[in-house]
């Protein structure tokens, strides 16, 4: 896998779980207001401009939506990408 295929993942993981906490209408809602990504109807990530600028969008956004909550979601889906720029990832 490239890194930008990780970074969608990555993006991926983040959206599809934020669906299951916030539901589906707000985390697609808050999702597709980030202009670095483009996410489809079921969260996937399907096309992503600048990693770094994603990870730090997306997080920013749902960190203002849950939090805590969101950072210890985040920590558990980054182990899974241990090339994932993680720097950009945390606020």
């Amino acid at each position: 896998m490239n890194q930008v295929e990780d970074y969608k993942g990555v993006l991926t993981d983040i959206i599809k779980k934020q669906m299951v906490i916030l539901g589906p209408s707000v985390a697609l809602g808050t999702a597709r207001k980030i202009s670095s990504i483009t996410v489809s109807e079921d969260g996937t990530v399907t096309d992503i401009k600048d990693p770094n600028q994603a990870m730090r969008d997306t997080t920013t956004a749902f960190v203002a939506l849950s939090g805590q909550i969101f950072q210890n979601i985040l920590n558990s889906i980054l182990q899974k990408y241990p090339d994932i720029n993680k720097a950009a990832a945390v606020q």
